[in-house]
């Protein structure tokens, strides 16, 4: 891996991992790069047993020397595990349905192996972030970059809204929702545009705007 991937396969999500219920001890991590976030799980929770799903086949054979077992396999084909159904206490998808080119397909298809009491996990990014639709509204640009919302690589965009109707008509239910943000605060043109969109009748028009990505947590309808 060049210096660049190996960054990239390496986050172990501490904000994901945390919706993680403490009592789930078989955990799925869909993508789950070189392993990071499910070796970070494993050695805060004892007895945790994380199973992986990769594409990439140098990450999927780091995740192997730290993880319980890794299929590597295309998402966007995948329609079987090698699991007993219903087996999973929680799926973990951290930055990756965005990749796909049909998110919600690979959520019913897992739907099997996810217990009835199971959790659903959910990281995705934000596309009405003030970072997307200034330059949008106001330079008529839409630019894809190597990282970030704009991934050249991503294939779907979510907003909230969007991102919740996709859970229920995959038979889930949203139990929660929480955002991260950029460290640094907006420009003085976001509150301007959050003005102006209350004055045509939105709600939480700031809030949206500055939400980077979405954390979401779920369960079976």
């Amino acid at each position: 891996m060049s210096p660049q991937e190996d960054a990239y396969f390496e986050f172990d999500r501490p904000e994901v991992r945390a919706l993680v219920p403490e009592g789930a001890r078989r955990v799925l991590d869909i993508g789950c790069g070189a392993g990071a976030l499910g070796a970070a799980l494993r050695e805060e929770r004892e007895g945790t047993e994380v199973f992986g799903l990769e594409l990439f086949p140098d990450a999927a054979a780091r995740a192997r020397e730290r993880l319980d077992g890794v299929l590597e396999a295309n998402l966007d084909e995948l329609d079987d595990l090698p699991h007993e159904r219903g087996s999973f206490d929680a799926m973990v998808f951290g930055d990756v349905l965005e990749h796909l080119h049909d998110p919600h397909r690979l959520l019913r298809v897992l739907r099997p192996w996810l217990a009835d009491d199971g959790a659903l996990i959910l990281s995705v990014p934000n596309v009405g972030h003030w970072s997307v639709v200034l330059p949008l509204l106001t330079k008529d640009r839409w630019h894809y970059e190597d990282a970030g919302l704009l991934d050249r690589t991503h294939v779907h965009f979510f907003t909230l809204t969007e991102a919740e109707l996709m859970l229920r008509d995959c038979g889930y239910k949203l139990a929660s929702a929480a955002s991260t943000r950029l460290p640094t605060d907006p420009p003085p043109a976001v509150d301007h545009l959050a003005k102006f969109l209350s004055a045509l009748g939105s709600d939480g028009a700031r809030q949206r705007l500055t939400a980077y990505q979405y954390l979401l947590l779920a369960h079976p309808a």
